[in-house]
């Protein structure tokens, strides 16, 4: 008989988006430093960074062997483009049409993180009842503005870096002190909240990541949304335009190392 689940003994299921602090709690788990969730269940947007798949697969095995239960699931409806074929779920920008510089609306969260997570939830609990799920989010102390009250009855969402008031930068140093890796930040490639530092560096680099991008960039750009066109940069330029870098002037410079921090991210 498998295990049953309640409000008083709810499914433990810790976000795994292979970021910073959700790889933090799942390590935790594993050296037993919290106590062991159910399931590490990732979302894959399948539009992940070359370097978040590949700490993933290295260390994945890893949590398994240490009786962490990971998981991966995806959407259904992973396209840049709507299936319906007239719309995009990024909050794109456009340009035309007298929009004023406006934004499409955000779904991509929505379709391609929670969803899944929740499906992943419904199947492990045909018929869930209110709270008879915590879902953990890997959201640390510096970045409390971003925690948030589920909107189904059935989850309710844990914050335990905020609990236990650790930030990114001692999830890092817990990391090094374990001598366990330090992932790059967690984002789909064609994100268009990447700032420009991020942009920049993602075309210098060049390769699948930066080759994604512009790819989904071009995809999106004659979409029929009220007669506007779309881009993924705030510039409403084409990415290969609108991101400059030393090397388009056939020379080098140093370029600052800032990170995306925007945290629109749901995990």
């Amino acid at each position: 008989m498998g295990q049953t689940y309640s409000t008083e003994n709810p499914l433990k299921i810790l976000s795994l988006g292979w970021g910073v602090q959700s790889w933090t709690l799942a390590a935790m788990a594993a050296l037993g430093e919290i106590p062991m969730p159910d399931y590490a269940v990732h979302a894959d947007t399948t539009h992940e960074m070359a370097g978040t798949y590949t700490h993933a697969e290295k260390w994945t095995p890893w949590l398994e062997e240490h009786g962490v239960k990971v998981r991966t699931v995806s959407s259904q409806n992973a396209g840049v483009i709507t299936s319906n074929g007239k719309g995009v779920p990024m909050p794109v920008f456009l340009t035309g049409n007298g929009d004023n510089g406006a934004q499409t609306r955000r779904q991509c969260t929505e379709e391609w993180k929670i969803s899944p997570l929740r499906r992943f939830a419904r199947s492990v609990i045909n018929s869930p009842k209110p709270g008879s799920v915590e879902m953990w989010m890997g959201i640390s102390l510096d970045e409390w503005q971003r925690m948030k009250t589920s909107n189904v009855g059935y989850i309710t969402n844990v914050y335990p870096l905020v609990d236990s008031r650790i930030t990114r930068a001692r999830c890092v140093e817990w990391l090094e002190q374990h001598g366990l890796d330090i992932p790059p930040k967690s984002a789909c490639t064609f994100c268009p909240y990447h700032n420009e530092a991020s942009w920049k560096r993602m075309k210098q680099a060049g390769g699948a990541d930066w080759d994604h991008a512009v790819e989904a960039d071009e995809a999106i750009r004659n979409i029929p949304i009220s007669g506007a066109k779309l881009y993924l940069h705030r510039q409403r330029l084409p990415l290969e335009e609108a991101v400059r870098i030393p090397e388009d002037y056939g020379a080098k410079q140093m370029e600052m190392d800032i990170p995306c921090d925007s945290g629109h991210c749901f995990v």
